[in-house]
């Protein structure tokens, strides 16, 4: 995991007009409860690098669009999962049901180290989310 300065750090809004903003950009709202969560973006599909803006809610629930919420300090965090389970557990499943078994695993290492060129990434990424929102 590698935290990124940003002035989005203790922005203020209500969750429906922030994801409504961000989502072009390709932010989901991800790992919530009512009271906090992440607003993720995918960097890299294959590789399973985010860039991740922690969120806390103020007033009202994360599960109202009206609900007052406050960013965090963004970071990019990088989940490697392991491949070929279907070999692990001792036969071949086949590909579709080595897909279906594999969305469930859990990531052989989920903090693992971020090179710079995602880091790069998510720092060009969060110059215009600041625009957006700042």
């Amino acid at each position: 995991m590698q935290t990124i300065e940003s002035r989005l750090n203790g922005v203020e809004g209500t969750l429906g007009v922030i994801l409504e903003t961000l989502a072009p950009e390709g932010f989901t709202l991800a790992n919530w409860d009512y009271t906090k969560g992440y607003l993720d973006c995918k960097l890299d599909e294959k590789g399973m690098v985010f860039l991740r803006l922690p969120i806390k809610v103020e007033e009202g629930m994360l599960d109202n669009e009206d609900a007052l919420i406050k960013l965090g300090t963004p970071f990019v965090l990088k989940h490697v999962y392991r491949d070929g389970l279907e070999t692990e557990i001792g036969y071949d499943i086949g590909a579709p049901v080595a897909a279906l078994v594999n969305q469930f695993q859990q990531p052989a290492d989920k903090d693992a180290p971020v090179e710079q060129k995602w880091i790069d990434k998510a720092q060009e990424l969060l110059c215009k989310v600041e625009q957006m929102l700042a």
